[in-house]
């Protein structure tokens, strides 16, 4: 069930979370975690946050936002992208989407888009980062290079996703139809 106007506030309510679990996970400073993930550097969660389902996503990573269309390309996904899977569930948890069928239905989307990879690239349309936005500018200078910061990326794709779906099903369902969302 989706949350009806979510704001700013729960969001960073949401990040300041992540941000103090992730600390708490590494054993570092709080401010030591902040600088790492405006540095764009991938935190490591202790359990990965996979979805509580299989998703039904299948075939290779199909169309990057918004009818982009085409294949992946480099840099290729980092060898542990479950940090920002991580990431992903618990800002989603801020729009309930946190667990069951809307968090299964946005890890397929993501898996389907990047690979949850923050430095995902469709060649051939340009569309970015692990919502494939396209222009990528539309997600702002955290979520660009250099800093390519995933949380600022996912941070901004479940905006998208409310905005324009409502939930990620809304957004899986255009997905899996039309190729793009």
């Amino acid at each position: 069930m989706a949350v009806q106007g979510v704001n700013g506030l729960a969001v960073a309510a949401a990040a300041a979370g992540a941000l103090l679990a992730w600390s708490g996970f590494k054993g570092a400073k709080v401010t030591t975690a902040l600088r790492s993930l405006l540095s764009g550097q991938q935190p490591q969660a202790s359990v990965p946050a996979y979805p509580v389902t299989s998703p039904a996503a299948s075939g290779s990573p199909g169309a990057a936002g918004e009818g982009s269309g085409g294949s992946l390309g480099a840099p290729a996904a980092p060898a542990d992208v479950s940090g920002n899977v991580a990431i992903g569930k618990m800002l989603a948890t801020a729009y309930g989407w946190g667990t069951g069928a809307e968090w299964n239905d946005l890890y397929a989307l993501w898996q389907r888009e990047s690979g949850w990879n923050n430095h995902a690239q469709n060649p051939t349309s340009g569309a970015y980062g692990i919502p494939q936005a396209l222009p990528p500018s539309k997600m702002g200078a955290a979520a660009n290079p250099p800093l390519s910061s995933a949380t600022a990326q996912i941070a901004w794709g479940l905006g998208y996703i409310q905005e324009r779906y409502g939930d990620p099903s809304a957004a899986w369902a255009h997905e899996t139809s039309a190729g793009w969302y």
